[in-house]
């Protein structure tokens, strides 16, 4: 392409990875554009937009290509060069694909879906599209509440994405030629999707119901570029069945299902015969909790200890970490440990996580006789309950910890979450949490052995409108778009005063949603996820 030369990184564009599908099409194709509403590194790093690509592509009679975000050197190209926005694998217009799927993991790519939209020509309200526009179908984690994107999108997926997508392509190729209406109106008896233009009582969530039986990109892509996860993602665990009354995923993504032993492994190996990759990561909300982790963790040593192909784990629950486990798995890997202890003891017990500062201070000793250098601990500001007394236990705890090996600790803010046991509770206002944030800085120790970081709290206060919000909220989005808001997971890019000028602009007070509510007035009531 003529444009590639002029741009930072030309390969988050050329389409020409390792096991990138290029299909023949025909007039009867069903063509798909799926993209993850942020730059390539991100993006390529989502396994449901790997299954989704993998599983459209080895579906007769679809096409399945990808598009991302553009950086601002390429998108401005575009615009000077007067050129549509177009998909990796065949340089063609998203707008003459028959679907433009979004995966939505963050409300923070909100303003990115509509600039997705607006680079692609396609009109940004659902209402200006006509029958030469791509159904624009959402999908992911923020779909549990999907309400202040009504206007932006024609159909929502609730639930799990490849238990419902050939449905939904099964209808756009039968129906092919016929107005946008007809469609959409036949889209809308699919369960599991919520058409805003034939709105029904509620939406059920679909799930897929054996995950040995579900599809795996075995066929895995293998970027040209660096990515944020740069490593085979084997998902062992679907679902958790901890329960912890903050967690979105824990509520949203049951029943808990398990990937087999002998599934899992055959999966590895054929996934390492395509691909040649040295690192997998076995993928779940909490790895340590599958029943068979440690006949999993054998077997992959046993088949490729010999190829010093790494195993590691993005997540443990420390109350089902076997110290013993990862001591064998640093065998190939050397890492450090990553654990999520919350808060404090007593208001950890409190939200449903049952988990000793003892336990934490004697995974750290044994840690250190192991030789290993590092614990990585994530905490939250702002739990329902927290008091000035939690703030100091936990800089308490991590001072101790530090005394055995290094900590790195980082805070989040609470965001209250659709479909959690604490959904309605209140955000902090910023004055309290600066007030909390001092504690604990004027309370853990200063030395080389601890490093604290915290997530922008206004990125937080953003994050618990967009995901508490209603249909009003649609054009407070819009606004800020047209003020250039684009890119705010990043924070180099996020501007929280746009915000604020189209909130205020709107007539929309932000209070509204940042304070208590009742769970029975909830945008997302008719959303129903068991």
């Amino acid at each position: 392409m003529k444009l590639l030369p002029h741009v930072q990184v030309p390969s988050r564009y050329t389409g020409k990875e390792i096991n990138a599908y290029h299909k023949a099409q025909t007039g009867e194709t069903v063509r798909v554009a799926l993209c993850y509403p942020d730059l390539y590194e991100v993006g390529m790093s989502s396994l449901g937009v790997r299954i989704l690509y993998g599983l459209l592509n080895e579906t007769e009679g679809v096409v399945c290509e990808r598009v991302f975000c553009p950086a601002d050197d390429m998108e401005k190209l575009l615009l000077v060069s007067n050129l549509p926005l177009f998909t990796l694998e065949s340089k063609q217009a998203v707008k003459n694909f028959d679907i433009l799927g979004f995966s939505l993991s963050s409300e923070l790519n909100y303003t990115n879906l509509l600039n997705v939209l607006h680079l692609s020509r396609i009109p940004v309200f659902s209402s200006d599209r006509n029958s030469d526009d791509p159904i624009v179908i959402a999908g992911g984690n923020c779909v549990f509440n999907f309400m202040p994107l009504v206007p932006f999108v024609d159909c929502f997926v609730v639930g799990e994405g490849e238990e419902v997508i050939l449905e939904i392509t099964e209808i756009v190729a039968e129906m092919k030629g016929r107005q946008r209406q007809d469609i959409l109106s036949a889209l809308a008896g699919i369960e599991g999707l919520y058409v805003p233009l034939f709105p029904g009582d509620v939406v059920k969530k679909r799930f897929v119901k054996k995950l040995d039986s579900a599809f795996f990109p075995i066929r895995w892509l293998i970027p040209l570029t660096e990515v944020v996860h740069d490593r085979v993602q084997i998902e062992i665990m679907r679902g958790c069945g901890q329960g912890c009354f903050f967690c979105q995923a824990g509520s949203c993504w049951r029943p808990v299902r398990t990937r087999s032993v002998e599934n899992l492994l055959e999966t590895a190996v054929k996934t390492y015969k395509n691909t040649g990759y040295e690192e997998f990561s076995l993928l779940s909300f909490s790895s340590g909790d599958h029943p068979k982790i440690e006949a999993i963790v054998e077997g992959l040593l046993k088949e490729f200890s010999d190829r010093k192909v790494m195993v590691s784990f993005p997540s443990l629950r420390i109350d089902t970490f076997s110290f013993e486990l990862a001591t064998r798995i640093r065998e190939i890997k050397k890492t450090g440990l990553t654990f999520a202890p919350e808060t404090s003891e007593k208001l950890r017990f409190a939200i449903g996580k049952r988990i000793k500062d003892s336990e934490l201070v004697q995974l750290a000793i044994k840690a250190h006789n192991g030789g290993w250098k590092q614990i990585k601990m994530y905490f939250i500001l702002g739990l329902p309950g927290e008091k000035d007394q939690d703030i100091l236990e936990i800089a308490s705890l991590i001072n101790e910890i530090s005394g055995y090996i290094n900590v790195k600790a980082a805070f989040n803010t609470f965001v209250p979450k659709p479909h959690t046991a604490f959904e309605g509770k209140r955000f902090i206002s910023e004055e309290e949490y600066l007030h909390k944030k001092y504690l604990l800085v004027e309370n853990v120790k200063r030395d080389g052995h601890i490093k604290l970081t915290f997530h922008p709290y206004n990125m937080s206060c953003v994050e618990t409108l967009l995901g508490r919000g209603d249909e009003r909220l649609a054009c407070v989005i819009h606004r800020v778009w047209e003020k250039g808001g684009k890119m705010e997971n990043w924070n180099e890019h996020f501007n929280f005063s746009l915000w604020e000028e189209s909130l205020r602009e709107e007539g929309v007070d932000i209070s509204d949603y940042l304070g208590e509510m009742e769970q029975d007035l909830v945008p997302w009531k008719k959303i129903k996820i068991l």
